[in-house]
Parts: structure tokens; C-alpha cells; sequence
């Protein structure tokens, strides 16, 4: 079913080979939920109709407002602060969209994940990333930011707090690219870093 690197890509990023855009923001989640549960909310069913063909969006007839789209509705929220309006009703050029373990979850969208298995696509996201080459990386919760840096900047770099990974705002550096570590858009990291924080934590990021 998936002909992109990660189902998210459907909803940025999709065809990026096709046209090889520069990519401004490229967004790195931890990982995608359980398919099932997306068949549910009607995600997959549109990576159907693009596969088939049919110009739709990843959200295209999905209730961004129930629970189990939290995080989605966030990350929609979030990148109106940096100038990109509507994602969810509008593809943009220069959005990109992957998460950083590549596998798919069974029966639950959270819970027993660890850096070790975010680890295990490492190689392939590095790869992506040198590929791509965006501007900026804008990565999801502090396990997945912690992989990244250590994936492309320090293999001995650890941090357990999202609040001192963030520090002031600046970014990490990779090469030409900035990567900026932000709390995980669903309930708990919205929840632990505050919202006045997470919208701050946002306006930082360069535009």
C-alpha cells in the first residue's frame, strides 16, 4: 500500500522524487499509528485514492477534532505559527513529512517505544536527510530529537528532559541544516512543556 518511504509522507511530501523541491521545513514524528486504527479514521483510504490516482489530502473527510487526532490537529495549529496555513487542506512544495522509526504500531498510537527501536531506521533517515537536504528539521518529542542529533551530529549525545533539550530555542546544527527539537504535539508533551511554552518553542523556529 505504501509507495512513499512512510505513510506520513502522503501528507507532505508525497512524489518529492518526482520534482525534487527544496524542502524548507522537513517534520520527523517518532512513528506512524497503527494502520487499523487509521483505516478507522479514514487516513488510509485516501492513500488508496492517491495511489489510484485521485488528487485528495491525507485528511481528506477525517475528523481532526476526535481524540485519536490530537496530535495531527497540533502539528496542523503549530505550523500556522511558522507561516504554513492549512496543511491539512493544502499540499505544500516545500513540506516534508517522515517519521523516524519506519514501521508501523499494532493495536495502540502510544506507549513502549524506546530509543533503541527508534534507532533501528537511523541509517536510512540520515540517508533521507542527506538526500534532501532541508533547511530546517523540526523534530517531534524528546526520544525522537535525541535519535536525530545523535544520528547526525553525536552518537554519544543524551538528554532526558525535554525542557533542556529545547534550552533557549537555538538550534542544532547539521551541516547548512537547523534542527529544532520541540515537545511531541499529542496530550503528555503538549501537556509536560506547556502550551505558552510549546507556541514559543515554535515562533523560534526560522522562517
Amino acid at each position: 500500500m505504501c509507495q512513499e518511504i512512510n505513510l506520513w509522507t502522503y501528507w507532505q511530501g508525497r512524489d518529492y522524487a518526482k520534482k525534487t523541491p527544496h524542502i524548507k521545513y522537513m517534520l520527523i514524528g517518532q512513528d506512524f499509528g497503527p494502520p487499523e486504527k487509521e483505516e478507522i479514521k479514514g487516513t488510509i483510504a485516501n492513500v488508496r485514492k492517491m495511489n489510484d490516482g485521485v488528487d485528495v489530502m491525507f485528511h481528506e473527510n477525517v475528523d481532526l477534532e476526535a481524540r485519536d487526532s490530537q496530535t495531527d490537529i497540533n502539528i496542523v495549529r503549530y505550523f500556522e505559527l511558522i507561516g504554513k496555513n492549512e496543511i491539512d487542506k493544502k499540499k505544500y512544495p516545500d513540506l516534508f513529512f517522515c517519521n523516524c522509526n519506519l514501521g508501523y504500531r499494532r493495536d495502540k498510537y502510544s506507549g513502549n517505544m524506546t530509543r533503541k527501536i527508534l534507532a533501528n531506521d537511523a541509517a536510512e533517515i540520515k540517508s533521507l536527510i542527506d538526500i534532501i537536504e532541508p533547511e530546517n528539521i523540526i523534530c517531534m518529542g524528546l526520544d525522537t530529537s535525541v535519535v536525530v542529533i545523535r544520528t547526525l551530529i553525536d552518537k554519544e549525545f543524551s538528554c532526558n528532559r525535554v525542557s533542556e533539550l529545547i534550552g533557549t530555542g537555538e538550534p542544532y546544527i547539521y551541516g547548512e541544516t537547523y534542527i529544532y527539537p520541540v515537545a511531541h504535539p499529542g496530550y503528555w508533551g503538549t501537556s509536560t512543556r506547556g502550551e505558552d511554552n510549546v507556541i514559543a518553542d515554535w515562533r523560534r523556529i526560522r522562517k
